[in-house]
């Protein structure tokens, strides 16, 4: 009995069904980091594929988790909306506008994004607050150089453009959705944030998840950590789901991670706060 109901457990459904949602902690480290950003924390999310499957029961439990972790930064890697075509009046401005993080809230497009519209796309997150970055970067006031590219599989990616003001001497964030962006990235040092591969969706074994990544998103990279030369790149599972409304053996995902100086001591545990510590044994 107990081995059933954790196969059950594994199986999350849409349609406002339970559905399981995991809070991950991470420290990254950068290089010349602002001493302002030591210990800061940034929340990352991706694929909310908002219309589709009723997950505002969802939606809602990610809002309320993120904002109770009071982050300094937001990121959000595309697939905002699912649908190509709806009301005028699609419903993410009222959500998306209540995530709140002390410095700001970025984010990059997805395909879906593209497929919806992007005059449309972005009215809807200028409205909600979010600053767009597409094929472009920018120095936040607290010291860090954060970039964005527009979805290299179906946008219109100028990676030349999106890298060009980066320092040589810094780690620089950049958000992506499409994870192939590290095969691009000529190795220079980067953390990149990415999404789109949902962790495969459904992944009842490593091997399934890879083949779901590599045929129907033709990438390798499924989800966690991977690395090339001095670039780094972070896979969230994302929030949503598309296609069919389930997942199986791979949850919902916060991503918190924790400011941190390269060649310093690493915190104990990836002390991201006792408040992510407590969400994430949830």
């Amino acid at each position: 009995m107990q081995k059933l109901d954790s196969v059950i457990k594994r199986i999350s459904l849409g349609e406002n069904r339970t559905y399981d949602l995991e809070t991950t902690t991470h420290e990254a480290s950068f290089k010349g980091l602002p001493d302002g950003l030591k210990g800061a924390t940034f929340v990352h999310l991706s694929d909310f594929h908002c219309g589709f499957a009723r997950l505002e029961s969802v939606y809602e439990e990610i809002l309320a988790q993120t904002n109770a972790l009071q982050p300094d930064y937001i990121f959000f890697t595309g697939d905002f909306v699912d649908k190509r075509h709806g009301t005028s009046a699609y419903p993410i401005v009222e959500l998306l506008s209540r995530f709140k993080a002390k410095q700001g809230v970025f984010g990059s497009y997805g395909n879906h994004d593209q497929r919806r519209g992007i005059p449309e796309t972005r009215k809807y997150l200028e409205k909600a607050g979010i600053e767009i970055l597409c094929n472009e970067s920018r120095q936040l006031e607290s010291g860090l150089w954060v970039a964005g590219v527009d979805d290299l599989g179906e946008g219109k990616p100028d990676i030349p453009a999106t890298f060009k003001n980066l320092p040589e001497d810094k780690t620089s964030l950049v958000l992506s959705h499409n994870p192939r962006l590290i095969e691009k990235a000529g190795g220079r040092d980067l953390l990149i944030l990415s999404g789109h591969t949902h962790g495969g969706q459904v992944a009842p074994n490593p091997l399934t998840a890879f083949l779901i990544c590599y045929l129907h998103h033709h990438c390798w990279e499924v989800g966690g950590w991977y690395r090339k030369g001095r670039t780094r790149l972070y896979v969230n599972r994302g929030a949503g789901m598309t296609g069919k409304p389930y997942r199986i053996n791979c949850p919902a995902e916060i991503g918190v991670f924790q400011f941190a100086k390269e060649g310093e001591p690493k915190s104990s545990a990836s002390n991201v706060s006792a408040n992510a510590r407590e969400l994430a044994s949830r």
